[in-house]
């Protein structure tokens, strides 16, 4: 159905909004409706005839068109002044517009049949095309299955915007009943058709099609809300949450009507349609409810996208409580009108067998529960997960008691707190003390989603007087225990001063409701209040309420006196009226004095002809009588030609430009005294003798002259040749005034063909006034360029060009001084080209000389000729409102490919300049300032800014198309590497562009460029390795500056260090690694297609001093590692990434080799990858020393009895190898980090234990062998008092867990007691306060029980332990008990020893 954009797909994402291409077969039909092929022609021309078939086809047209726009869309804002939402649905503003007005019009305007039969024939058939068929579905698969969040959520709200708009009058679902309703007519009901009855079949027929109209459009909405409520939709939590968000709030929109809907059809006894809507809408009622209560991609912290599901969640409830339950049925409310869209269980008629009162007046009691728990307790008490897998699967499958099974579990956990409170009507109601703290939560609730549930039980209880005794005594409850602050809870500080002050507000305003006394609530409410400090606020609420009620049962003139009352006190002021109309009246006076005067507004002309007159008339008074004189004798003594008739007839036919002129030039005015005319035959004109003699005279020193005819002679001669620069000058001026100005393209050419070769051969020839603006603009673009031009040859270039040749510097720039009007103009043959066509045939015929380059003058025009583009775009930036810029900046940008792709030869600069208008962020700056300082004056400028924006980023685009043709089409090799370079430059960001300009070139080389060919490829990685080269020489430069600031904020007392391995410590490195980050992505991007480039990567980031470099490429390293290993495989690509590593770049490659192994527990790394680290660390082995940090990669996949056998490796290096090789072991053994693991009796390598838990490793390295191992003694406990200091990791539980292990199997005589045992007992006492008891009470007789003693030196530290122990016989926790256990002769050696401490 739609068409699909076709590009270049690699890496991340496609090209086709760089590219722009469409590839559509031209064999196949995208027209769902196009004729069979066996149809006569006949047939099809009648078909081609009918206006209504070819109505429907222009409307399904207009559609496919409009949803083809929001398909292709990238799901981002394309301008910063409205969000994608809106953006997208003004791209589906046509659908909606077709679908709900276009269309009924269209079917009752090209109706065929007869009368209102063929009406409603029409009517159906373009509602079964254009809605059934096209519009629902594509709008419920895009809800259902794009992967994009923002489209999802337009298409959610499409639905809810087709819903509002069929209702109004003339379309499908309008609910007027007269004979012109609906979409059979125009929708206009006068009296007339008001009145007029249709036939009983006719109306029962209408009713019938707009009640099928209305289910199907409900349950496509319905559908949608459900597929954005489903779990599991997007892989990204925030994602996920965004868009479960919009799910919620529409069905919180469609939740009402479908009720209603189901309704209608209960009464009409139809109990299926009912079922058919009933289904789906439980369903989509129990999605939501699953999102609040059992969504566990939700986390108990609150989070922006979080917050925002839970808050929706909320407020759907809210509805679901209003929906499911009674209204109040008091006097008051009957004569209260109520609002279209409400729905109450009064509205829902009895008989149906599944859909019952019953059934949804108990989803409203457990709803109004969960709600009650939540403002009470502040969050989701945590739901019992027996009772609720039991109420899941457990019921009756009816669609209400899967709402209820979820319900019921999430109230239940709320009153079985409340149970513990005392009643409401109690006298201590509000003598309670919830222990927060110890309830485990589901989760907690944030201020906003605090604030909702507040107002739903407020609004519930005023609304609905079932609710309304639970709920004041729940908000009186919350009200006298506020929340709390606590420092890491979810709420701050003024967050929990709001939620109190609406808790207040909230309470005082039940208790000015009548219901409060009725219902006997008043008291707990006016307790809670006066608590707060509101007592005087509490007793005027309590006597408003006890007023209204006693005005339910009072007479009417009591009524009576209470209406005026009230009417009496909600009047306005007079006093204050009064004074606010005088203010009025004298600010209206002030502003028509000004208007008289000319002045605010302007000036004011009068409005009738006869006050013009007048003013004119006046105005005339004030003329001189006499015209003034000259201001000097000089000016007038130069106007020497008398007045005549002829010089007069000559000023007005000239428009005054013959006042100007200067007769003294021998070429103007028909030549004057220097023309003598011939009438002959043919009269003809020529040069006169006196002219020709004076200026052939020879000036010479051997001629006989005096000093003064010399010098005449040289005058006159300096005279005429200045005169002829001007006469050419004028000439090109008037040749290329035709040339623009010309209808005809032959002629355009020509005269720039004649123009060219002119303005290369006047040479130091003035420019004439028509081209001034053309010379400033040469001037500015040659300023622009200048700054962008790395050779400095090539400025100074531009510069003689511009004095040498002014008439070609004016040439190459007059297309940006003109504002093309139309079509014609846009197209016509270029000036600036043909001087450029001049150029190059020039240096292609001139003899070499040395020293001179002869492509010099093409190059500098080529240049300047580019430059004009660019700088172009920067006057439109600089004056955004001006509309001939702008459309001259368009033009000039709309041509950039063809010229560029049509000249003979481009340059490396022609790039660099080009490259320059990739650079927008300026004028996207400005946008972005415009709309933070927006108001009503200023729409128009923000507009224009916008619009430019958008104009700088098609440039943009443009240019990058421009790159790539020329990297395909051109044969010269340095031609193509400059324009690859130009690309790799872009994305790399070494040239001002901004972010969608790199992203855009990033793709462009990546998934255009180097696929295209090998050589192509190979000049992008020779692009990409140079730009890693400048990378590496920015780090060198900034080296010392970095450690300069990293030093000082170590030495800061606040400084925590950096958060990661690879994070930067100061903020200069952060910028620094910002600026380096591009070009390593761009290069580990090529690194995935070819692999052996790593070698290059780790070489030029192990340069000396480029320390941020290297930690930029290791930083990013995870990518790079996990896209090459699962398309290179990681075994083969270890090995050959080590063979070509040095010595310097080992750190590189470690943490290359660390990111190959796959992630997740279950994910372990292949033998083959274990067989090449243990490999790599025998080929890497220097001095028969081997590096263990070779093995850490892949320590989590070696069996334990190998891992144990390389302990001592790992005790013998550097703490952070050992540190890092201990938490590497135990990395996917998290669930079983406090077990020792049995071994297998198996001898399955697959089922052979792996890696090492941290309770392991603790006994491990107690019983290893050091001595043996040759790990010095000072370095083993080293190691042991390493783990222990690591509390986080190493903490109570795990000790312990490692101390009774050892011990039980020393008890059980199967292994001995480690040396370091009594040792490590030992620190323990002094770092962990909490095994205390344990080991006073367990471990220490366990040891006795053992028979310690026979060991010396572990009886030595026993002794030591239980001295440390013995004296906190006060604090209940002492090692008394275990000495008492010693045997007699043992226990006599410890009290000599340590004898016991006397107390005073």
């Amino acid at each position: 159905m739609f068409r699909e954009r076709r590009g270049v797909s690699d890496l991340e994402d496609n090209l086709a909004t760089l590219t722009g291409q469409q590839q559509d077969d031209d064999n196949m039909s995208d027209d769902d409706n196009a004729a069979p092929e066996m149809q006569s022609e006949a047939e099809l021309e009648g078909e081609k005839e009918d206006p209504f078939l070819m109505a429907i086809d222009d409307l399904e047209g207009r559609v496919v068109a409009a949803l083809d726009d929001v398909k292709i869309h990238p799901g981002v804002r394309s301008n910063s002044s409205q969000t994608v939402q809106a953006e997208l649905a003004t791209v589906l503003q046509p659908v909606m517009e077709v679908a709900a007005h276009t269309a009924p019009s269209v079917a009752r305007t090209y109706y065929r049949g007869v009368g209102a039969e063929g009406v409603e024939a029409s009517c159906e058939e373009v509602y079964q095309r254009v809605i059934s068929d096209l519009v629902l579905p594509v709008l419920l698969e895009m809800a259902q299955s794009d992967t994009i969040p923002a489209k999802r959520g337009a298409s959610l709200e499409f639905f809810r915007g087709l819903w509002r708009e069929c209702h109004k009058s003339g379309s499908w679902l309008d609910s007027n009943q007269g004979s012109n309703g609906g979409p059979y007519g125009s929708g206009i009901i006068s009296k007339v058709h008001h009145n007029t009855q249709q036939p009983r079949a006719q109306l029962k027929r209408r009713q019938q099609k707009r009640l099928a109209r209305e289910a199907e459009l409900l349950r496509y909405w319905v559908q949608a809300s459900i597929a954005c409520t489903t779990p599991g939709v997007f892989t990204s939590d925030s994602a996920e949450a965004a868009i479960g968000a919009r799910g919620v709030i529409a069905a919180s929109a469609s939740i009402r009507p479908s009720l209603k809907h189901i309704a209608q059809r209960i009464r009409d006894a139809d109990d299926r349609g009912a079922n058919r809507v009933f289904g789906p809408v439980m369903k989509m009622v129990e999605g939501v409810l699953k999102k609040l209560f059992l969504n566990t991609n939700l986390s108990k912290d609150v989070g922006a996208e979080d917050d925002a599901l839970r808050s929706a969640c909320i407020k759907f409830l809210e509805i679901v409580c209003l929906c499911c339950s009674a209204k109040p049925q008091d006097s008051s409310s009957r004569k209260r009108r109520d609002s279209p869209d409400d729905f109450s269980l009064e509205d829902l008629p009895a008989g149906h067998p599944v859909i019952t009162r019953e059934a949804l007046e108990s989803i409203a009691e457990y709803a109004f529960s969960t709600l009650r728990g939540l403002a009470l307790l502040g969050g989701q008490r945590k739901v019992d997960s027996n009772l609720l897998s039991e109420m899941l699967m457990g019921g009756n499958n009816s669609p209400s008691e899967q709402v209820v099974s979820i319900l019921k579990p999430a109230s239940l956990a709320f009153l079985e707190v409340e149970s513990t409170i005392p009643p409401g009507d109690a006298e201590n109601a509000l003598e309670f003390n919830l222990d927060r703290a110890n309830m485990e939560f589901d989760f907690l609730l944030s201020q906003k989603s605090y604030t909702l549930t507040i107002n739903a039980l407020a609004t519930l209880s005023s609304n609905r007087p079932v609710f309304f005794k639970e709920g004041a005594t729940c908000l009186g409850r919350r009200n006298a225990d506020p929340p709390k602050f606590v420092e890491d809870g979810p709420l701050t500080k003024s967050a929990i001063l709001a939620i109190q002050s609406q808790l207040r507000a909230s309470c005082l305003t039940l208790l000015r409701n009548a219901l409060s006394v009725q219902t006997k609530s008043s008291q707990i409410l006016l307790k809670t209040l006066i608590k707060s400090d509101m007592k005087v606020q509490a007793e005027k609420a309590e006597k408003m309420a006890q007023q209204t009620m006693s005005l339910k049962t009072a007479g009417r003139a009591a009524r009576n006196r209470a209406n005026m009352f009230y009417e009496w006190e909600t009047s306005a002021d007079q006093r204050s009226s009064k004074r606010q109309r005088e203010t009025d009246d004298a600010l209206a006076k002030m502003r028509a004095a000004k208007a008289a005067r000319g002045l605010g507004q302007g000036i004011q002309l009068p409005t009738s002809m006869a006050d013009s007159i007048d003013l004119i008339m006046a105005n005339l008074q004030h003329l001189p009588s006499k015209k003034p004189a000259r201001s000097s004798k000089k000016q007038s003594s130069k106007q020497k030609a008398p007045a005549t008739m002829d010089s007069l007839i000559d000023a007005i036919i000239t428009n005054g430009a013959s006042l100007t002129q200067e007769e003294g030039r021998w070429y103007s005015r028909d030549g004057g005294e220097a023309w003598e005319s011939h009438m002959d035959n043919d009269t003809y004109y020529e040069l006169s003798e006196k002219l020709l003699s004076t200026i052939t005279a020879e000036d010479g020193p051997d001629k006989k002259r005096s000093k003064q005819e010399l010098e005449s002679i040289h005058n006159q001669k300096a005279l005429f040749d200045t005169q002829c620069k001007v006469a050419a000058s004028e000439a090109m001026g008037r040749i290329i005034a035709n040339s623009t100005s010309s209808r005809y393209p032959e002629l355009t050419k020509f005269a720039n063909q004649v123009a060219a070769k002119l303005a290369w051969t006047l040479k130091d020839v003035p420019i004439s006034s028509n081209l001034r603006p053309a010379q400033q603009m040469a001037n500015d673009t040659i300023q622009s360029s200048k700054k962008r031009l790395a050779s400095k040859e090539k400025q100074e270039s531009l510069d003689e060009l511009a004095s040498s040749f002014p008439l070609v510097a004016s040439c190459l720039v007059m297309e940006a001084t003109i504002t093309p009007e139309s079509e014609a103009q846009e197209d016509r043959p270029s000036l600036g080209r043909s001087i450029l066509d001049e150029a190059y045939a020039n240096s292609c015929y001139e003899k070499p000389v040395k020293g001179k380059d002869p492509w010099r003058n093409y190059d500098t025009s080529l240049d300047l000729f580019v430059g004009s583009f660019l700088h172009s775009g920067e006057r439109t930036n600089d004056k955004p409102t001006d509309n001939d810029r702008k459309r001259t900046a368009a033009h000039l940008s709309g041509s950039i490919q063809q010229q560029i792709g049509a000249m003979p030869q481009v340059k490396k600069s022609t790039f660099e300049l080009l490259s320059a208008m990739c650079d927008t962020e300026d004028i996207a700056k400005k946008a972005a300032d415009a709309d933070r300082k927006g108001s009503q004056q200023t729409i128009a400028a923000t507009a224009s800014l916008h619009a430019s924006k958008q104009a700088a980023e098609k440039r943009a685009v443009t240019v990058l198309l421009t790159i790539r043709d020329s990297a395909f089409q051109r044969d010269d090799v340095q031609t193509r590497r400059s324009a690859v370079e130009a690309a790799v430059c872009i994305a790399s960001g070494s040239m001002n562009a901004s972010k969608s300009c790199e992203d855009k070139a990033l793709k462009l080389v990546m998934n255009v460029l180097f696929p295209k060919s090998t050589t192509l490829a190979d000049l992008v990685v020779e692009a990409a390795v140079a730009e890693l080269k400048k990378a590496s020489d920015l780090a060198v430069e900034t080296y010392d500056s970095i450690q300069e600031e990293n030093a000082k904020n170590a030495a800061k007392e606040n400084y925590g260090g950096p958060k990661g391995a690879f994070a930067p410590s100061s903020e200069a490195e952060r910028l620094a690694m910002d600026k380096l980050r591009k070009p390593v992505f761009l290069f580990m991007a090529l690194c995935i297609r070819r692999p052996e480039i790593i070698k290059k990567l780790f070489q030029i980031s192990a340069v000396p001093k480029a320390d941020t470099l290297s930690k930029t490429v290791r930083q990013n390293m995870a990518k790079l590692a996990r896209a090459v290993a699962t398309k290179h495989g990681a075994a083969t690509l270890a090995m050959q990434v080590s063979d070509e590593t040095s010595q310097d770049e080992i750190p590189l490659l470690l943490t290359f080799l660390e990111h190959l192994t796959p992630v997740g527990e279950k994910n372990m790394p292949s033998q083959e990858l274990i067989d090449a680290c243990f490999e790599i660390q025998e080929k890497k082995s220097k001095d028969g020393k081997k590096d263990p940090r070779f093995l850490i990669p892949i320590v989590c996949s070696m069996k334990r009895d190998e891992l144990v056998k390389k302990l001592p490796e790992f005790v013998q290096a550097d703490d952070d190898v050992f540190v890092a090789a201990l938490m590497k072991m135990g990395e996917r053994l998290s669930r079983h980090q406090l077990l020792f693991r049995d071994e297998p009796e198996s001898d399955d390598d697959a089922l052979q234990l792996k890696g090492l838990t941290l309770c392991e490793q603790l006994v491990y390295l107690h019983t290893m062998d050091f001595k043996a191992a040759g790990v010095p003694q000072k370095r083993y406990l080293d190691a042991l008092r390493l783990c222990l200091e690591n509390e986080e990791v190493f903490n109570d539980g795990l000790i312990m867990s490692s101390l009774d292990h050892m011990s039980g199997k020393f008890l059980t005589s199967e292994e001995k007691l480690p040396l370091a045992y009594m040792r490590t007992v030992i620190l323990v006492c002094s770092k962990h306060e909490s095994l205390h008891s344990w080991i006073c009470h367990t471990l220490l007789p366990r040891l006795v029980e053992g028979k310690i003693y026979t060991e010396k030196r572990l009886w030595e530290g026993w002794m030591r332990c239980a001295k440390m122990l013995e004296s906190n016989a006060g604090s209940g926790v002492s090692s008394v008990e275990a000495i008492n256990q010693l045997p007699q002769e043992q226990l006599e050696i410890y009290r000599a020893r340590y004898p016991p401490t006397r107390l005073n």
